[in-house]
C-alpha cells in the first residue's frame, strides 16, 4: 500500500496522476495545503493504517517536528522544489531541488516522474509514453511560470491549468489519465476550447476590476500593491505586476480562506524568503503565500461595525 500526501494545485494534482498511473488502486491520496500538511501527516502516523504503507510527500514540505518522526519511521520519500524546503535535504529521504540539471526550474510533478522512472515504478509502456513526458513538462512550465515566455506552447500550459478548475479535480484526473494512456495529451475538443475562451474572458474582466481596486503601500522595505482577491491569483498577480512596473510585488488577500498570495516579476526579490516566510509562509522567489488566523477576520468585522 502507498500513501501520498500532495499539494492541491496543478503541480500537486500532477503528482497524484503519476501515483495513480504507477500504483493504481494501491495508492491512497490526501491533498494538503500548508496549513494542514503537518497535522494530516501526524494523524496518519498515529493511525492504524500506517503499518504497511510507503509514504510519499510531493510538492509540499513538512516542519522539523514531523520530519524527525518520519525519519524514525522510514519508508518515506519527500520531493519538493520550493527554496524554503531546502533545509530538509539534511534527511536522506528528502529530495529538494529548485532546478533541473539543464538549469530550468523544476516542479514536484517533474521530480516525482524522474523518481518513478529511476526506481522502476512505471511499466515499460509508461516509461516510453511521450504524452506522459509532455504532461510533466506542461505542469512544470505552468507551475514555474515559464509558460508566460513560451508563446503558443505556453498558452497550452495555461489551458491545462484552467481545465483543472473547470472540470474539478476528479474529472480532470480522469481526463488526463485517459489521454496519457492514449498517448495524445493534451487533446482539446471544440467544447473544451469554447469553455476555455469563456473562462479567459471572465479572467480578463476580473483582472480589470482588481486593477481599479489596487492600493499602493510599502511592505518589508519594498514598494507593493495589494488587493482583496479570491481567485485567479497567479494570473492576476502576474498581470498586475506588469501593469504597474513601479511596484516590486503584488499582495492578494483572500479574507474568506484566510490566505495571502504574493507575486512578482522582477528578478531582484525572493518572495518566499524575503516576504512570505516572515509571515509563516513560503514559496518561490516570484510566487509565494502565507496564511492568517480567524482572529484577523474578527478584527476586520470589529473595525467595520465598531
Amino acid at each position: 500500500m502507498v500513501k501520498l500526501f500532495t499539494h492541491t494545485d496543478l503541480d500537486g494534482v500532477g503528482c497524484a496522476i503519476l501515483a495513480k498511473l504507477a500504483f493504481g488502486n494501491e495508492v491512497d491520496i490526501e491533498y494538503c495545503d500548508y496549513d494542514n500538511i503537518n497535522e494530516n501527516v501526524m494523524n496518519y502516523l498515529n493511525s492504524n493504517d500506517d503499518s504497511l504503507s510507503y509514504i510519499y510527500i510531493t510538492d509540499i514540505r513538512v516542519n522539523e517536528d514531523v520530519a524527525k518522526l518520519l525519519d524514525e519511521r522510514g519508508d518515506v520519500v519527500l520531493l519538493d522544489h520550493h527554496p524554503t524546503a531546502l533545509e530538509l535535504n539534511k534527511y536522506p529521504w528528502c529530495k529538494v531541488r529548485v532546478e533541473e540539471l539543464n538549469g530550468i526550474k523544476t516542479s514536484g510533478t517533474r521530480m516525482f516522474y524522474h523518481w518513478l522512472c529511476i526506481n522502476g515504478c512505471l511499466n515499460e509502456e509508461l516509461e516510453n509514453n511521450e504524452a506522459l513526458r509532455r504532461f510533466t513538462e506542461l505542469v512544470r512550465d505552468y507551475d514555474t511560470w515559464r509558460w508566460s515566455e513560451l508563446g503558443e506552447e505556453g498558452i497550452i500550459c495555461k489551458q491545462v491549468n484552467d481545465l483543472l478548475y473547470l472540470y474539478g479535480r476528479d474529472k480532470f484526473i480522469t481526463w488526463c489519465i485517459s489521454q496519457i494512456h492514449d498517448n495524445v495529451f493534451p487533446r482539446l475538443y471544440a467544447s473544451d476550447k469554447l469553455i476555455l475562451s469563456i473562462k479567459q474572458k471572465e479572467i480578463d474582466d476580473y483582472v480589470e476590476q482588481k486593477n481599479e481596486q489596487i492600493i499602493f503601500t510599502e511592505l518589508c522595505g519594498r514598494e507593493c500593491g495589494y488587493v482583496f482577491a479570491e481567485k485567479y491569483v497567479s494570473e492576476l498577480g502576474n498581470r498586475l505586476c506588469k501593469l504597474h512596473p513601479e511596484i516590486d510585488f503584488i499582495v492578494m488577500i483572500d479574507m474568506g480562506n484566510k490566505t495571502v498570495s504574493y507575486r512578482a516579476v522582477k528578478e531582484d526579490i525572493d518572495l518566499g524568503k524575503d516576504v512570505a516566510q516572515l509571515f509563516g509562509g513560503g514559496g518561490h522567489p516570484k510566487a509565494a503565500g502565507s496564511e492568517f488566523s480567524e482572529n484577523v477576520q474578527f478584527k476586520v468585522f470589529e473595525k467595520i461595525f465598531g
